[in-house]
């Protein structure tokens, strides 16, 4: 079998007999177009590092679905599942590749599922590595413990936002700091004219004060003239869209549910402005070209919105249409880095280089 290289890492695939060299874990199959752009971006790179795509394998929410999308072998991702302890089994290593699964803002499950599924996979002689991570929000003792210990067992750890490093230092986690895997996406750019239209996304989150700086935000544009469309990136996103016309806070408007990249090329064409709260909202239309507002909903999407000097800012909600446009085109219009596809890609190619190396080299 052939053998891949990164640099001077060596990794031999199925070097013990395993059917698969990678079984990736993460919020997959659920519909979230961000979590199946980090699956399909992890395949890439596992590709990339010399591993054939059938020695790759994944657990989702939605087996067959992903398997069709994908074209590698999809098992169910339960923790009592047999088709689950298959996987392990026949698995070298276990890839938690992208996303913020470690967190307790709803409550303390994902932490511990993600937990019990680091030991299950160990005890199955399945290492496991972290990649290109989000750390928390962790407000309990036990979601920060449970946190830790799943990975401080990770042969590699990387998180893609500073307050994730900083986090994983505080908890004396080696860890790196590394690009989402989507910002190593190859999005056509846009060269979007100022009268172009406002794209817009919602969430679903605890604090409604968030939402209401969009929907004020898409209010004043749409009452300038300007034509608002809703982007949204999962089921509970058009829900959440339909929740805002229905209470009259947001003038209805077309919603696109994209379900890949294609879809949000095809549905940003035409638009000027991005204004939104989901992560991978705002990637997409950072590596489209769009001028960029973000109201973050945690961490991970300040940190974003932050290093790309795309805040959205405060501003009295009670304020005229005019003023509030005033305000956010300091943060749209204003000169702004613009990110490098090939950079991106070159430093997650050496990570998950690395996690093969750890995970897979002296296995």
């Amino acid at each position: 079998m052939a053998e891949g290289r990164q640099g001077d890492i060596r990794v031999t695939p199925g070097a013990d007999g395993r059917r698969f060299d990678v079984l990736l874990a993460g919020y997959y199959g659920f519909g979230n177009l961000g979590d199946e752009l980090l699956a399909s971006g992890a395949i890439g790179f596992i590709e990339r590092a010399g591993i054939r795509r059938e020695r790759i394998a994944i657990l989702s929410h939605s087996p067959r679905e992903s398997s069709r999308a994908l074209g590698i072998e999809a098992f169910e991702r339960g923790l009592v599942s047999s088709s689950l302890n298959r996987a392990l089994c026949a698995s070298r290593s276990m890839f938690l590749a992208g996303g913020g699964i470690f967190q307790d803002s709803s409550s303390a499950r994902s932490c511990l599922y993600y937990w019990a599924l680091v030991r299950k996979a160990l005890r199955s002689s399945c290492r496991v590595a972290a990649l290109s991570q989000s750390i928390g929000p962790l407000s309990t003792a036990l979601g920060r413990a449970m946190t830790k210990d799943a990975l401080s067992r990770c042969a590699y750890l990387s998180v893609r936002g500073i307050t994730s490093l900083e986090l994983a230092l505080k908890m004396g986690l080696n860890a790196e700091l590394c690009p989402d895997i989507v910002m190593a996406l190859d999005v056509p750019r846009l060269d979007p004219a100022e009268d172009g239209d406002v794209l817009i996304n919602v969430r679903p989150t605890k604090d409604p004060r968030i939402a209401e700086r969009v929907i004020a935000a898409a209010r004043a544009y749409g009452a300038c003239g300007k034509r608002v469309r809703g982007i949204a990136l999962s089921e509970d996103d058009a829900s959440e869209f339909e929740r805002h016309f229905a209470s009259g806070k947001l003038p209805r408007c077309e919603v696109a549910i994209v379900k890949g990249k294609d879809d949000f090329v095809r549905a940003s064409q035409g638009a000027s402005a991005a204004i939104g709260m989901r992560l991978h909202f705002g990637v997409l239309s950072l590596l489209r070209g769009l001028k960029l507002a973000m109201a973050p909903y945690d961490p991970k999407v300040a940190d974003f919105a932050e290093k790309w000097d795309a805040l959205c800012p405060e501003f009295d909600l009670g304020q005229s249409n005019s003023d509030i446009i005033k305000v956010l085109t300091k943060t749209l219009f204003k000169d702004k880095k613009q990110p490098d596809h090939d950079k991106a890609a070159q430093a997650l190619e050496m990570v998950f280089s690395k996690a093969l190396s750890r995970a897979l080299e002296d296995a």
